[in-house]
């Protein structure tokens, strides 16, 4: 074959969540390889990444497709007429397990599908991800879930990754200063969607116990979401609002992380989420719910502590506990950063994806 293997990369839209920060991390790491030529394709609207992925110079398409109306339909046809006429290779489909691998098979390409979460699939989703020709699943626990309906041969794991942070130059008090945060404080952060999901109503229940016992604790929340009126209105009724802040959307992530005192992972159910990774890269303590493939990379006691989901009491435990014994905070941060180091960076993960592409595109050539 003459020239680069053609990638159209599927998803809804780039607004931020962990999903969408690693299509850019791939994006970034593999757009100046020379055996590969990669199109983005968004479905509905550009989202708050958006300008991130134009910063990477590669070509996109934004469809601006209707939520929840039939005429989305007219946009995936559009879709499937322009990946023939531009003679892609692959499909490469995110957060679309029900639609995505289906546009990629009436397109007439080889497709690629990344399983980004350990959830209930439904049956539609069933039947349109067994149509990919590989499913990339980010954990064990999703390969195993996933593994229920898909055949063996059309599975492989490919765990989330993110680059190693530059070393930078903070000074911890002009970043509590920025978010307004008490001087002396020892904060608690925790990162992602304020959706139900998350469990940022868990966190707070338990948050009210903590500040009881350790009063120089203050709550960091980042992200945004529908909960997020709701949750603020529940900090105010727990009588601890004062000890929580709200932040939104949080651009640099790594300045926030470099000067917290403990990640907290609160979440109902997860894939391996890109927050817990970014975490173990500064040398955080984390604790964690066991969900998902979070026990994948938090071993409980040894790279962090694990607790139940939905379990407020449980968790302030855990964090009182946490905060109270710094030797064992500064061992698991000092673990979980190693194997981070060993196992999740964003080198390793792309090194593999160029194979898995490969080996797609080597079978539609056969």
């Amino acid at each position: 074959m003459n020239g680069p293997i053609k990638v159209a990369v599927l998803l809804p839209s780039l607004n931020v969540g962990g999903a969408e920060r690693l299509v850019i991390e791939e994006l970034a790491w593999l757009k100046n390889d020379p055996q590969f030529s990669f199109a983005v394709h968004l479905v509905f609207e550009k989202g708050l990444m958006f300008e991130t992925l134009r910063s990477l110079g590669l070509p996109f398409f934004v469809w601006d497709a209707p939520h929840k109306s039939v005429r989305m339909l007219g946009q995936y046809a559009a879709i499937i007429r322009h990946i023939r006429a531009n003679k892609y290779h692959i499909l490469h489909s995110h957060l679309l397990d029900g639609i995505g691998p289906l546009v990629g098979k009436l397109a007439g390409v080889r497709v690629v599908a990344t399983a980004h979460i350990d959830k209930e699939y439904t049956a539609v989703e069933r039947f349109v991800l067994a149509l990919s020709d590989l499913v990339l699943a980010c954990g064990q626990r999703v390969s195993e879930n996933v593994g229920r309906f898909i055949p063996p041969g059309k599975i492989a794991r490919l765990d989330n990754a993110i680059r190693m942070p530059e070393k930078r130059d903070l000074r911890r008090a002009d970043i509590v200063r920025k978010f307004g945060i008490k001087p002396g404080s020892r904060i608690l952060l925790t990162l992602g969607r304020l959706t139900r999901q998350k469990g940022i109503d868990v966190l707070l229940r338990s948050f009210s116990e903590v500040a009881h016992i350790v009063p120089d604790a203050f709550l960091l929340i980042g992200g945004d979401g529908e909960e997020r009126a709701n949750l603020e209105r529940m900090a105010k009724s727990l009588h601890c609002s004062d000890r929580i802040r709200f932040a939104g959307m949080i651009g640099d992530v790594h300045e926030v992380l470099s000067v917290c005192d403990l990640y907290i992972n609160s979440s109902r159910c997860e894939g391996l989420p890109m927050t817990l990774l970014e975490a173990m890269s500064h040398a955080l303590p984390i604790i964690a719910t066991r969900v998902g493939c979070n026990h994948e990379v938090i071993h409980d006691g040894e790279t962090g502590m694990l607790v139940p989901p939905d379990d407020p009491k449980r968790l302030s435990e855990a964090i009182v506990g946490m905060l109270r014994d710094d030797q064992f905070r500064k061992k698991v941060g000092s673990a979980a950063h190693d194997f981070f180091c060993r196992s999740y960076t964003i080198d390793q993960h792309c090194t593999k994806l160029k194979e898995f592409y490969l080996r797609v595109f080597s079978r539609s050539t056969n």
